[in-house]
């Protein structure tokens, strides 16, 4: 539960946290595509994952889509992303 509270604020004027980023499920399939709301594109390569992609928010909840899923649905849904979110890398 407390994680999903961050995770609601991941994203600040444009840019998220690799940490976070790596948290937020990823969203497969949907019952209603139109009631998803994007946020930004991130295309950012972490050490054992490439995340290209969108951020979306369904029901308040923030969720990672690929671009591949978004290929597949573009041809129903409309979702065009505004802005590109850049990754903050984790500090160490």
């Amino acid at each position: 539960m407390e994680w999903e509270k961050i995770l609601a604020d991941a994203v600040q004027d444009g840019s998220i946290r690799e940490l976070y980023l790596g948290k937020i499920p990823h969203l497969k399939t949907c019952n209603n595509w139109r009631d998803v709301e994007p946020i930004g594109w991130i295309d950012h390569q972490m050490k054992f994952a490439h995340y290209k992609g969108g951020l979306v928010k369904l029901n308040d909840r923030i969720y990672f889509v690929k671009e591949q899923t978004i290929n597949a649905i573009s041809e129903y849904v409309k979702i065009k992303f505004s802005q590109n979110i850049n990754v903050i890398k984790n500090e160490k």
